[in-house]
């Protein structure tokens, strides 16, 4: 047997059911989803999601040759009275149409990646005092304000426009995900949020400034994996940027398969 493979002959570092898993993944992008106000149209150069959803318009390319670059955001910002987001699947893809997107008034944001965990996870254990519970509607705003804290990495509580704004997108995540609160002694100190199934994603994991390096992000994960595995599910994803810390802790505790990537662009004003 190769050193690069496991037992089940897949290469090491490789989800057994990697292209599957990626395929299943990329689908959530490029269907509808009425919950979220999301409308996909197919277009010959790519996804369009239609104005009015949550997430805003977004159009993902799938077009390979950058001289189809203009007129695929022509049409697609003509659609559209706002900032227009573009993602572009894949580093080959994104190194062809870079310098054609950004001639076109697209400004490069941030990329992201999605790793799956393939083997055992390798994270911290966190306090032994530490409870997460789900939230519904009447937590969601304490959730909401603690996640704004967690990112925004502060104490000082969020506008009451911020909230209103997270409130809005996360409302209708209740319908497809479970947002879960993790606290110490009664308070509210790390968020985390992922969609069940067969195949299940951490799209939001934070803990609040004072609270970390505790192992309490780690502890949450383990709980899910510990939870996801029991289920039965196929594969455990988690989503983060593109060469950031968090992306180097996931891969470090076994987040090692990278199933889906995206560059992504904003064509006008950036939304807030």
């Amino acid at each position: 047997m190769s050193p690069t493979t496991s037992d089940e002959g897949t290469p090491r570092g490789v989800h057994p059911d990697h292209d599957a898993v990626r395929v299943e993944l990329r689908s959530w992008f490029t269907s509808s989803e009425p919950v979220y106000g999301y409308v996909v149209t197919k277009r010959p150069y790519g996804y369009l999601s239609e104005p009015g959803g949550v997430f805003g318009p977004r159009l993902i390319l799938t077009i390979d040759d950058p001289g189809d670059v203009p007129q695929a955001i022509g049409d697609a910002t003509d659609r559209s009275d706002g900032p227009l987001v573009v993602w572009v699947e894949g580093r080959a893809r994104c190194a062809r149409l870079d310098r054609s997107l950004q001639d076109a008034g697209c400004k490069p944001v941030k990329s992201v990646t999605h790793l799956a965990l393939v083997g055992e996870l390798s994270a911290r254990p966190g306090p032994a005092s530490l409870t997460s519970h789900d939230v519904d509607l009447d937590g969601l705003e304490e959730w909401a304000v603690t996640k704004l804290m967690c990112f925004g990495d502060t104490e000082e509580p969020p506008a009451a426009d911020r909230v209103a704004s997270e409130l809005a997108v996360r409302t209708p995540d209740l319908a497809l995900a479970r947002l879960q609160l993790g606290r110490l002694d009664g308070i509210g100190v790390a968020v985390m949020a992922y969609y069940e199934g067969a195949d299940q994603l951490v799209f939001n994991l934070g803990t609040r400034v004072p609270f970390r390096h505790r192992g309490i992000a780690q502890e949450l994960l383990g709980r899910w994996v510990a939870a996801g595995r029991a289920s039965g599910c196929r594969s455990l994803m988690i989503n983060a940027d593109h060469l950031g810390a968090p992306e180097a802790l996931y891969r470090r505790i076994g987040f090692v398969d990278e199933i889906y990537w995206y560059q992504q662009y904003v064509w006008g004003p950036r939304p807030s």
